[in-house]
């Protein structure tokens, strides 16, 4: 199940890099899905790493929300650094799927991964568009 998991995710990933559906496109995408090398260690728990799949699916309309917003603000962007909780650093495969659902939107990107007193928690760095007039600049 893992595995035809991992090829389905490989698949999705290669047709969001092409933007091709063509036969042979996808052809080519199952190839390099059941080709590449996967990950063997301790069994990944499901429940998790479903949700994550799911955040990252989700994530993909939003990058392309952001991407607009990001066309029509100009130079007006607001910067910030949050910091989010991360899941268990032992299952690579949450963290890549979380690290991915961050980083695909065009205004965040993780910095880092650090073990804090409350858990493990990325370091995030977040513009957002700011809202309102754009300042005038003084001469």
């Amino acid at each position: 199940m893992v595995f035809l998991l991992s090829c389905l995710f490989r698949l999705l990933l290669w047709t969001l890099l092409t933007a091709d559906l063509s036969g042979v496109n996808l052809a080519i995408g199952v190839g390099l899905a059941l080709l590449l090398p996967h990950a063997r260690g301790p069994r990944q728990p499901m429940a998790p790493a479903l949700r994550a799949l799911w955040r990252s699916l989700i994530a993909v309309p939003l990058a392309y929300g952001e991407a607009l917003a990001l066309i029509g603000s100009g130079d007006r962007e607001e910067e910030s650094w949050i910091e989010r909780p991360a899941g268990d650093p032992r299952h690579r495969l949450l963290i890549f799927l979380e690290v991915l659902a961050i980083t695909l939107t065009p205004f965040t990107i993780v910095l880092g991964l650090s073990n804090g007193p409350r858990g493990p928690h990325y370091t995030i760095h977040q513009l957002r568009p700011r809202r309102g007039k754009p300042e005038e600049v003084q001469p």
